[in-house]
């Protein structure tokens, strides 16, 4: 199926991105990360972090249900695949803070599953070669534009809010997970080297029903920028001066 198209906002710029935590992204999906990096798992452990149980003789500290993966359709097959994301090309940008300028052009949704992207072989403290971006928005009320889209309920219905679209910043020991029916860009990497992520989620088979596309065409006076900062920030906010 072809993606809708929508008509570009006018030039709306996404100068500030978050850090990608579960504080941050709650209501978009989960974030998947080691809460406790710096303590190391023993069996003559006192107290451990909360919702952890020690395990494999008290070698490892398993954390349950970090994410929990989601059918809505109840008939998808679940699939694991891996996507090895190249980094995009920047915009230059007059701005020196800046990586550059990244324009967004389409998103998507998977109505009725959660889909999770686990990088593999990326250390955070590579963050400042190489990360990726995780771009959502939220939905807006249903249309007769999106009537004809199968989604498990009606409070599904929607095309995105492309005026308030999110950005946030991740680093390769965090993993996200897109709720059921969360807009979102296709991923994206930054940096100096592609990411090979792991990804999984729930497949029926139905092409509308696994995944659901729009896109709008960039133009001058009427497009979505991303500013790609050159460096991650220690604070929970990035701002830049595009």
């Amino acid at each position: 199926m072809a993606p809708i198209r929508l008509q570009a906002p006018s030039t709306q710029s996404l100068s500030q991105l978050s850090l990608l935590s579960q504080d941050t992204f709650a209501r978009f999906g989960d974030v998947i990360e080691n809460p406790a990096p710096s303590l190391v798992p023993s069996k003559d452990l006192k107290v451990t972090p909360p919702g952890a149980v020690l395990g494999n003789q008290g070698s490892a500290l398993v954390y349950s249900d970090v994410s929990i993966p989601t059918d809505l359709g109840g008939t998808g097959k679940n699939v694991m695949r891996m996507f090895v994301c190249a980094p995009r090309s920047l915009q230059p940008s007059k701005d020196s803070s800046l990586a550059g300028i990244l324009s967004i052009t389409i998103l998507e949704r998977h109505p009725y599953t959660t889909q999770t992207f686990i990088p593999l072989g990326l250390s955070a403290a590579e963050a400042k070669e190489t990360r990726y971006l995780v771009i959502v928005a939220p939905t807006l009320p249903p249309t007769l534009d999106d009537e004809h889209l199968p989604v498990p309920t009606k409070a599904k219905r929607g095309l995105p809010d492309i005026r308030n679209i999110e950005a946030f910043t991740a680093n390769g020991s965090q993993a996200v997970t897109y709720g059921p029916g969360t807009w979102h860009a296709p991923m994206i990497v930054v940096g100096k080297k592609p990411i090979s992520f792991v990804v999984t989620q729930a497949v029926s088979g139905v092409a509308i029903k696994d995944c659901q596309e729009v896109d709008w065409k960039a133009e001058k006076g009427r497009e979505v920028v991303v500013a790609v900062p050159k460096e991650v920030r220690s604070n929970s906010l990035w701002t830049s001066k595009l």
